[in-house]
């Protein structure tokens, strides 16, 4: 393989990690950018709770949700690497598949606090059977 060849091969694989914002991967620059922005939206839904949240609870819940989406694209892109066009795909189909896991374990867990009191036994001294 001569010089030219291993030059080109050397441009190519640097061009295959270059991110979608033109930082250098893994470059030091690109981590002070990711840990900026997470920095900066812990800072955002930390100082939202500590103010009282913004009117209802509901669109509190719904803006600290956005905030959460945020930043696990920031620690996707800026730390994982993750890209729709790396390894053929493989990298976005296993980061869909890990998102549905999480998903479902939410889901479930959400669901399983909300019915507890309904599939607890009652406390003594109260009554025994719902509707009763």
């Amino acid at each position: 393989m001569s010089n030219d060849s291993h030059a080109g091969h050397a441009d190519a694989h640097a061009q295959e990690h270059a991110d979608v914002d033109g930082l250098g991967y893994g470059s030091l620059q690109s981590y002070q950018v990711g840990l900026g922005l997470a920095a900066l939206l812990s800072a955002l839904a930390f100082g939202l709770v500590a103010i009282g949240g913004i009117g209802s609870i509901q669109a509190t819940a719904i803006v600290l949700l956005a905030i959460a989406i945020a930043r696990v694209v920031v620690h996707l892109v800026y730390f994982l690497r993750v890209k729709s066009s790396a390894e053929g795909g493989w990298t976005m189909v296993t980061t869909v598949f890990t998102l549905m896991v999480v998903v479902i374990a939410m889901v479930g867990s959400i669901w399983i606090m909300l019915h507890q009191e309904i599939n607890m036994m009652p406390a003594p001294g109260t009554e025994t059977f719902r509707g009763q």
